[in-house]
């Protein structure tokens, strides 16, 4: 068994990279350009102490179905987890090219799926699919199979992920292949660079570091929230379980407004300094997700939101070699 996980680098898949290696699995781990990356892989899992043995690291864009033929036929590819994606800001700065990516990209590696007969593909699709508000639907916690009009969509990036869905059930119904995906609500977590939602990376990390945090919403906003290396070992599960009940699994796991987020960032660092914009907009997306489906599929039990938020403070501490939270 060998897994092709695209987006290697980034944020959600060196985990993915990480937990897959932890499970003694080959893992080709691919990005568009490796060599400016490779270095701080190379750190992340020399911290996690991962044998890098069954690891290769190879340059893969996504949009040239020669290249993504190569990768999986010279090193006999079972399995992709397909992270490797344009995130809102490069979208806008290059819409053709996120197109490439994004909707090119993604239906060659359904394509792939197909053609080389692989046990099966799973995706990170996202939340924002969902639209900017539960007030869409009667604030309640949003299943699976609830949607909205493109009226209700604020981002490129969530529209791309809708087709990417709408194609991937399309591969499975008329081609038979094997996919499925995950919405992810915030996925928080050390180590963020490319996003819209900075914050996610802030809210912890700052308070971990003595750094002022500044929110950019009111103390009432309330968001969902997943911790990186459960949203990772979700996607992982969703690849290795032999048979799967469902196409699209709400990631959940837990709900809190800005006011019990800081009361956890309190009981945490009891010093820090925390503020709210009391006249900023509410986050664009919905505020709780049903995530029943995906807990009765899998074996996971995901963190606690301190105890995911704890973990993103240590691993902070931890790189800027600060005393670790006990």
């Amino acid at each position: 068994m060998t897994f092709l996980v695209t987006g290697g680098t980034g944020f959600i898949g060196k985990r993915v990279v990480s937990l897959l290696l932890k499970k003694n699995i080959n893992v080709v781990a691919t990005d568009i350009n490796t060599n400016s990356e490779q270095e701080q892989l190379d750190k992340y899992l020399n911290q996690k102490k991962i044998n890098k043995k069954n690891l290769k690291l190879i340059d893969l864009d996504i949009s040239s179905k020669n290249e993504i033929k190569n990768i999986i036929t010279d090193n006999k590819i079972t399995n992709i987890i397909a992270c490797g994606y344009q995130m809102s800001n490069l979208i806008d700065k290059d819409p053709v090219r996120g197109s490439e990516v994004n909707i090119v990209g993604m239906t060659n590696l359904f394509q792939a799926t197909v053609d080389f007969k692989l046990n099966r593909l799973v995706f990170p699709s996202s939340e924002s699919v969902y639209g900017m508000s539960s007030d869409i639907y009667n604030n309640r916690p949003v299943k699976e199979d609830d949607y909205c009009g493109l009226q209700h969509q604020l981002f490129t990036y969530a529209v791309m992920k809708l087709l990417n869905e709408f194609m991937a059930q399309k591969y499975i119904t008329t081609k038979g292949a094997s996919i499925a995906c995950t919405r992810p609500s915030v996925v928080f977590g050390y180590g963020r660079k490319r996003s819209s939602l900075m914050w996610a990376e802030e809210f912890a990390t700052n308070p971990a570091l003595g750094k002022t945090l500044n929110l950019p919403f009111p103390q009432t906003n309330k968001d969902n929230f997943i911790y990186v290396e459960d949203c990772a070992e979700q996607l992982i599960e969703l690849s290795l379980k032999e048979k799967l009940n469902h196409f699209v699994y709400n990631s959940g796991t837990e709900t809190v407004s800005g006011k019990e987020l800081k009361e956890i960032l309190i009981s945490l660092i009891p010093d820090a300094k925390i503020n709210f914009d009391e006249n900023g907009s509410p986050t664009p997306f919905i505020d709780c997700q049903d995530d029943q489906r995906i807990r009765e599929e899998l074996s996971l039990i995901p963190r606690t939101l301190k105890q995911g938020i704890k973990e993103h403070m240590n691993e902070a501490r931890f790189d800027h070699g600060l005393e670790l939270l006990l």
